[in-house]
């Protein structure tokens, strides 16, 4: 099992975001395949339209970004769940009376399903809902399952 699961203010596990660690990853292995193949040397003869020298920058940035998670500092700097949080003294909007109704949820409970963890909270109880997503991050599970979901309700 993982070590202790980060929970951002607003219920998102951030052990699921893929610029935890699969971006970063992702990223590192184009490079190595564009090193390898030595796109570098060649692609300006191809073609004028590709800015070769700021992309490798991007990806470099890409290789090299992390985010130690909303409770540690990372996320947005001006969130306004974790202003909510922090005014209210509570680690996340779960443990929040509001939940609910809070129409500062309404991004997560789109895009990330916090609303279907907030039930399954309820049903099994925070502590079991977090060895889950200790589950989840064993199986290299991320975000992008929410995302792709999201999509396809559009």
């Amino acid at each position: 099992m993982s070590g202790a699961v980060i929970i951002g203010h607003c219920g998102v596990c951030c052990d699921h975001c893929g610029m935890l660690t699969r971006i970063p990853e992702m990223a590192s292995e184009l490079e190595r395949f564009i090193d390898a193949y030595g796109y570098g040397e060649w692609i300006a003869n191809v073609t004028k339209d590709f800015d070769f020298k700021n992309f490798m920058k991007g990806l470099s940035w890409f290789i090299n970004s992390s985010c130690p998670g909303c409770p540690e500092g990372g996320g947005m700097p001006r969130c306004d769940v974790r202003a909510c949080c922090l005014k209210k003294k509570i680690e996340n909007c779960y443990s929040c009376e509001d939940f609910s109704m809070c129409e500062k949820l309404s991004y997560q409970k789109g895009k990330y399903q916090i609303g279907e963890h907030y039930e399954r909270i309820n049903q099994v109880g925070y502590e079991s809902w977090l060895r889950e997503q200790e589950k989840k991050i064993d199986e290299k599970f991320d975000n992008i399952e929410y995302l792709r979901k999201e999509e396809r309700h559009k």
